[in-house]
């Protein structure tokens, strides 16, 4: 770099400059993208209904492919858990949402 009209040392310090500048708007920049873009992640577990579907889907594919005890046992499975979730299930998400309306938010 001659012609610059620097010398080497002021080249080098300006150089470092640079690279602490870009180093700090890249970390910045990063903790930015971290906050804003983390995907927030659904707590709970799967709804027991979806297992429900999953099984009987499965229950069709087990007689499709010839294997009616497969079929059978999933069928009936898929049906208890469809059954558990809409049947048991609504009462006990009853009593919760009264007690949590009675007592307000906390």
């Amino acid at each position: 770099m001659q012609g610059t009209g620097l010398n080497p040392e002021a080249e080098v310090q300006f150089q470092e400059e640079i690279k602490k500048t870009a180093s700090a708007m890249f970390e910045e920049e990063t903790r930015k993208l971290q906050k804003t873009e983390r995907p927030k992640r659904r707590k709970g577990s799967v709804n027991i209904a979806t297992i429900g579907l999953w099984m009987i889907a499965l229950a069709v594919a087990g007689f499709v492919f010839h294997m009616p005890l497969l079929g059978a046992a999933a069928l009936v499975c898929g049906i208890a858990a469809i059954l558990w979730d809409t049947v048991l299930k609504p009462s006990n998400k009853r009593k919760s949402t009264r007690a949590f309306s009675r007592r307000g938010p906390t």
